[in-house]
């Protein structure tokens, strides 16, 4: 059975595609031309830090996420069941304490008027990704509690 593919990994495999173009115009511009295009290279690194947070909601979605599953593997049904529950409420907790942390930094970049070193960007922009994607995180690991996800 084919699992419809979520929001995020569409949103993942098309700025995937676009990494790999912008990688592939850098490299022959540095080759051909004999200029490099710096702003490519920054965007790039940038658009990493996004599908990386975005991967992590879309992976424990569909419990693929980090977890001590070989442990899992010789205790009996019922405390697995109670790991995987503390395993929930742990990633819910880490997942709530990047959001707040990751607020107060996306407010100190916007207040320091940080910008990115090529293109000028704001950095608050890349450092929104992780209060952002969190929440996201939050979201699927609550569907995923209310049993709309891939369960193991």
């Amino acid at each position: 059975m084919k699992q419809k593919m979520l929001i995020e990994e569409k949103i993942i495999a098309s700025v995937l595609c676009l990494m790999v173009v912008m990688v592939a115009v850098q490299v022959l511009s540095r080759y051909v031309i004999h200029k490099s295009l710096s702003y490519t290279e920054e965007l790039v690194r940038y658009f990493f830090v996004w599908i990386t947070f975005l991967g992590a909601s879309a992976a424990a979605f569909k419990s693929r996420h980090l977890s001590l599953s070989g442990s899992l593997h010789i205790v009996p049904a019922r405390v697995k069941k109670w790991f995987k529950y503390l395993s929930g409420c742990a990633a819910f907790i880490f997942m709530g304490l990047l959001i707040v942390f990751g607020i107060k930094v996306v407010f100190l970049q916007i207040q320091t008027g940080q910008t990115t070193a090529a293109m000028g960007l704001p950095m608050w922009i890349i450092g929104l990704a992780i209060p952002v994607c969190s929440v996201i995180f939050m979201v699927r690991l609550t569907m995923l509690a209310l049993g709309k996800g891939k369960q193991k």
